[in-house]
């Protein structure tokens, strides 16, 4: 992606959210708020010591030129603008998840 943290979509544990409300106080203290939430969380979370990880593949962004509606791996969509878009995109990668694991396929949804 090109902002890397800064983005659409970030994931945390149930653990990094439970250690952030405990020093939140710290955080909202030391962590300007110039920035929009995703930069104020990836200072907060390093302040704290909660390292992060980076996987391209969860977010179908036309920004990082991924725009693969089917691929199964992919967890969020963003930026499509008409709604007729995003739903061919979704029942795309709706179809690729179900034919790309076995357990899906399985049951009904």
């Amino acid at each position: 992606f090109k902002f890397q943290f800064l983005g659409a979509i970030e994931v945390f544990t149930k653990e990094a959210i439970e250690l952030y409300f405990e020093k939140s106080d710290d955080c909202s203290g030391k962590v300007g708020h110039q920035g929009g939430e995703d930069y104020y969380m990836e200072a907060c979370m390093d302040g704290i010591g909660i390292d992060h990880q980076t996987d391209f593949q969860l977010l179908n962004d036309k920004y990082a030129a991924t725009e693969n509606c089917n691929d199964p791996w992919v967890v969020a969509f963003h930026f499509y603008k008409a709604v007729s878009m995003w739903n061919d995109c979704w029942t795309a990668a709706h179809n690729a998840a179900k034919s790309g694991h076995k357990a899906w396929a399985s049951e009904e949804h």
